[in-house]
């Protein structure tokens, strides 16, 4: 394995599967005329409708299919591209959202006993309760998901309130998992992709977001929920 990895870090650095350059045609730097490949072209548009689609609107499938999830893992798994696939690892990464209460009883148990019996806490988030089990997004971002290193904009992602829903912060372990930083999409816009596709930017949302994406599956090692446990074993779980 060690062999076969070396082997594809040495391909990469001499040519790659996206070419020596990044999507030249769209990138601010002056670059050699490089034509990009195939499998690039199609993650440039894929990448695009990921940054640019609300989870209430994704239709057709996941931004992203099987074929452009490896191809990113691949790149991550041997270090290709560092300045643009820029992978996360060595810290703790927060992904906001809303979970059902059986899913909360399945997964994470001790984090719901160790919920106040008092309502004088029941409108702050708890501190992180230590938890240990395997995530992967199965949702309508297919095997991708949204993380974050800010704790403001993971929750955010729990207030989208929806009936029977409680909102939880999950924390993983990013050595755990094939994240990387989006900050190294945002100078990507114009060229060949804006004449032929009408993209103007990658990723619209630019670096504001702080987002970090995963690819597959991590290691949650914490969780932090909101409100009591009277409130929680009545299912009064509209709050936000």
């Amino acid at each position: 394995m060690d062999l076969l990895r070396e082997y594809i870090r040495e391909l990469l650095k001499e040519e790659g599967i996206l070419g020596k350059w990044v999507w030249p045609t769209a990138s601010k730097g002056d670059l050699p005329n490089e034509e990009d490949t195939e499998i690039e072209r199609k993650l440039y548009q894929q990448l695009h409708k990921y940054f640019g689609t609300s989870s209430y609107r994704v239709k057709g499938g996941p931004p992203l299919d099987a074929e452009s999830v490896n191809a990113i893992k691949q790149i991550i798994s041997v270090g290709g591209y560092p300045t643009v696939f820029h992978r996360v690892e060595g810290s703790t990464a927060m992904r906001g959202m809303r979970v059902k209460y059986s899913w909360l009883k399945k997964h994470a148990p001790q984090a719901l006993e160790q919920l106040p019996d008092s309502e004088e806490r029941g409108n702050d988030w708890n501190d992180p309760v230590p938890i240990n089990f395997s995530y992967k997004s199965k949702g309508k971002y297919g095997e991708v998901s949204s993380w974050t290193n800010n704790f403001r904009v993971a929750r955010s992602f729990t207030t989208q309130w929806s009936q029977d829903t409680v909102g939880v912060i999950l924390h993983a372990d990013t050595s755990s998992g094939y994240f990387i930083d989006t900050w190294g999409f945002s100078n990507y816009k114009g060229g060949v992709y804006k004449d032929e596709y009408g993209i103007d930017k990658l990723n619209p949302t630019g670096r504001d977001e702080k987002e970090i994406m995963l690819f597959g599956g991590c290691q949650v090692i914490g969780i932090q929920l909101m409100g009591t446990k009277k409130n929680h074993e009545a299912g009064i779980l509209g709050y936000v």
